[in-house]
């Protein structure tokens, strides 16, 4: 060994020339940098994308990081490239800088798949290309030292599973794009690590990048320019990032507001309020209070405080506190217990901390508790039962102003759910909910009503119109706001003085009516509150308004599949959810248009697909088509019971990553239960919603725990499926690994936005059992292609194809499945 710590090579060897040399420990540590940082920029992407973007972005970034690694590992193998340790500083090196080069200048152009499909493409493309270094660096590490390759493997996977548990507090306490810049800098000593001849540059490099992100996070050089619906001013008063969302906090002098104010009520001056906005595409106020109750009469005029009129010295929860509007509206009308639940705990610090006098210091109020958490998981865990539970248009502006968050879940809206809510009410409790209300196609405010009808015929009720009641505020056209409609729900029947209180109440206000146990202003609410008329409306209404389910998370989306065949679809109010369809479309044409150019096209020129089997290229194509149905799959199905799609997917791909990376290590002594893995999959189908119903109300630490455990028998399976497909190929010399590789990799690529398509038309079970499907279909190809292979094997084979796959190989091969 060399004084600067390198195996020494051959004298006389060309730089170029293959090196008898191992890797040494700076090389498991740049190995394990490289992963973590890999991952991390990963994830801090998903975060980003949902405010420069829309949430289900966080399926691109997926996308792109395994469009990555599969590039990288392509041209690994065409360009042949001679000196590891030569190569791995080079590409390190190039990952590092091309992760801020290339998030630098992706923040700069206007993402907008709907109308700008080439800057979407451009978009995408830059920020693939450090994906496509990282694989590079991950390729040769795990490939070009066998000797070392079980300890190499064990450092990729340290650093992956490191990147998974440090993400979420790197993004909790740090300005994103600074994260990424900080995480550019980790790379940069994975390139001091692997370096040999720029190990001083590249150290100083990254002590470089620390500093800049460090004075990055004040200056903002590196920041959001655009987001959802045009250029970010930079002017907010107040602005923190965390794994949960951005909020930005900014003026906001008006007349007092209201989601759906009444026009009886007249301001006579502005009232000192404040725009707390989330991910550039929800919004809250938080009001001027203190301590006049007063001063904030105008919430009484609300259609969404109807509730109130009815209840009063009562105890009420609150879903969602954002700038605590619902909080003050409780105090207004005196209620005697208030209990806030807020997911966002950057929101919570916004009104418990930094704008706490501002606000009335409402924490303190002897009548309020604030508590930060997933509303339905609360709920679930507490024995308290409330007289009033409130949710005032949860994910409004997310999901109405450009239709692109239609495609995320939200577990607030099930059946599941409300039966949950309506759990916790007392006798004559009320549940109240509001949503926007369109005049010419009232479908969401009917799905609110379905979700009622659904959840009350599912707790026995036989007559669920006598226990719900429907008001809207209607559409203002001289301020351009929409309707609101407010829809009460409670387990026993409406007395007829209630039903007339609220009809007395509307008429002083000027709302409208539009179901009550006596009347109906449309015969579509009429039909959608009585059994029997309820499913023929469903099955006959224009768009889909049945009751979503856990299985069937997605609230906002109301197109069938059916649907977009008839040319009526694409008339009238629809358009919110064809944006929401011509995404997926678009989505889909740029990783299918990225696949074939960066990574089949290369492979197709070349002349290693000579020798591919047919059989193997389906089990590739299949078994890379399988993992993404049953990642997203799984990943819809927990993100629901774990509460965000953050916490999600940090939980689903480190469990995955693990299982599989173990089951990968142990295919050549386990390698036949890989044939359990439809076994695996089928019960994980089958007996995950009963156990999540079951630990619904458990603490976080709990569920995952429960989401971990249920995930790793499939993952461990799982791993085991490229492992055992390069075995097959290995026996024949010729065998065009990097083209199943790269096969492999371009369905994986499609599958995932496949996933989210087939989930958001036919559900998350639906996901699942597609994948289940595609391993059928690649273990019958892996089948015939081993019983041809033995049928046709005249000879033994010779020492070096009969052996296993050892090491690096098996581990590389087997791992690279995931998007890590």
């Amino acid at each position: 060994m060399s004084s600067s710590g390198w195996a020494t090579e051959p004298a006389g060897a060309a730089p170029d020339r293959a090196p008898t040399c191992r890797p040494v420990r700076s090389t498991y540590v740049g190995l394990f940098l490289t992963t973590l940082s890999l991952l991390q920029l990963e994830l801090f992407l998903t975060r980003i994308f949902s405010v420069t973007m829309w949430y289900h972005f966080a399926f691109m970034a997926i996308s792109l990081g395994m469009f990555g690694l599969a590039a990288g590992a392509v041209y690994v193998e065409l360009a042949k490239k001679r000196n590891p340790h030569l190569s791995l500083e080079r590409a390190a090196l190039a990952f590092a800088a091309s992760s801020v080069a290339c998030f630098a200048a992706e923040l700069q152009l206007r993402v907008d798949p709907e109308r700008n499909l080439l800057a979407t493409a451009l978009a995408f493309t830059l920020v693939a290309v450090p994906f496509v270094f990282a694989g590079i660096v991950i390729c040769i590490a795990l490939t070009q030292f066998p000797g070392c390759a079980g300890r190499l493997y064990a450092a990729d996977l340290a650093g992956s599973a490191a990147g998974c548990l440090l993400a979420i507090p790197f993004l909790n306490n740090v300005h994103a794009p600074s994260a990424v810049i900080l995480n550019a800098g980790l790379a940069m000593l994975a390139a001091a690590a692997f370096g040999r001849t720029r190990r001083r540059y590249a150290a100083a490099g990254a002590a470089a990048l620390g500093v800049f992100a460090y004075f990055n996070a004040s200056a903002k050089l590196v920041d959001v320019r655009w987001i959802k619906g045009g250029a970010y001013a930079g002017d907010a008063l107040y602005e923190k990032w965390n794994a949960l969302s951005r909020i930005a906090v900014g003026r906001f002098e008006t007349t007092p507001f209201g989601w759906g104010m009444s026009p009886v009520y007249k301001s006579s001056a502005p009232l000192d309020q404040l725009y707390l906005n989330i991910d550039s595409g929800a919004a809250t106020v938080i009001t001027r209070f203190n301590g006049e109750l007063r001063a904030v009469d105008h919430l009484k005029y609300d259609v969404t405080a109807l509730a109130h009129h009815l209840r009063t010295n009562a105890s009420v929860f609150v879903v969602g506190v954002g700038g605590g509007r619902d909080i003050l509206t409780s105090l207004a009308f005196g209620q005697k217990r208030i209990v806030g639940v807020e997911i966002n705990p950057a929101i919570i610090e916004a009104l418990t901390s930094r704008f706490a006098d501002y606000a009335g210091n409402l924490h303190r109020h002897p009548s309020v508790t604030l508590a930060h958490g997933e509303a339905r998981s609360v709920i679930e865990q507490s024995r308290e039962t409330f007289d009033i539970i409130q949710a005032s248009l949860i994910d409004t502006w997310a999901a109405s102003s450009a239709g692109a968050y239609v495609l995320t879940e939200n577990g607030l809206y099930t059946k599941e759910a409300w039966e949950a809510f309506l759990n916790h009410l007392t006798p004559d409790g009320i549940l109240t909910m509001s949503r926007w209300y369109h005049e010419a196609q009232p479908a969401e405010t009917l799905r609110l009503a379905s979700l009622a009808t659904a959840a009350l015929m599912e707790l026995g009720v036989e007559d669920p119109r006598r226990h719900m009641m429907i008001v809207r505020k209607q559409d203002d056209s001289e301020t351009g706001q929409y309707g609101v409609a407010t829809i009460l729900v409670c387990r026993r029947p409406f007395t007829e003085a209630e039903t007339d209180r609220i009809v007395s109440v509307s008429r002083a206000l000027q709302f409208r009516p539009v179901l009550t146990p006596a009347f109906a202003e449309l015969p579509e609410f009429e039909a959608v509150a009585t059994p029997g008329r309820y499913e023929r409306l469903v099955a006959t209404y224009p768009l889909n308004i049945e009751a979503p389910t856990d299985d069937t998370p997605f609230f906002f989306h109301m197109l069938r599949a059916s649907d977009l065949l008839k040319p009526s679809t694409y008339q009238g109010m629809n358009e919110i959810n064809l944006k929401a369809v011509r995404i997926l479309a678009t989505l889909l044409g740029i990783v299918v248009a990225l696949s074939a150019a960066a990574i089949v096209a290369p492979m197709m020129l070349s002349r290693v697909r000579r020798a591919a089997s047919p059989r193997l290229i389906v089990y590739f194509a299949a078994i890379g088509l399988a993992f993404m149905m049953v990642e997203i799959g799984q990943l819809e199905r927990l993100i629901v019971f774990l509460g965000h799609p953050i916490y999600g997917l940090t939980v689903v791909l480190f469990t995955l990553l693990v299982a599989s990376s173990l089951g990968s290590l142990k295919s050549e002594k386990w390698g036949r239960w890989l044939w359990a893995l439809p076994l695996a999959l089928a019960a994980f189908i089958l007996i995950s919603p009963p156990i999540s119903r079951a630990f619904a109300g458990s603490s976080a630490p709990v569920r995952i725990a429960v989401s971990a455990a249920l995930l790793f028998p499939c993952g461990f399976l799982m791993g085991m499926a490229f492992p055992a497909g390069i075995k097959a190929a290995s026996r024949n010399s010729s065998s065009p690994q990097a083209w199943y590789w790269a096969i492999n990799g371009a369905f994986s690529v499609v599958a995932s936005v496949l996933a989210l398509t087939v989930a958001v038309f036919w559900g998350v079970t639906a996901t699942l059992i597609t994948g289940l499907t595609c391993y059928l279909v690649a273990l019958l190809a892996l089948a015939v292609e081993q019983r041809r292979d033995a049928a046709g094997r005249k000879d033994p084979l010779p020492p070096s194809a009969a052996l296993p796959l050892e090491g690096g190989e098996k581990a590389l091969l087997g791992k690279r499945l995931l998007p890590l």
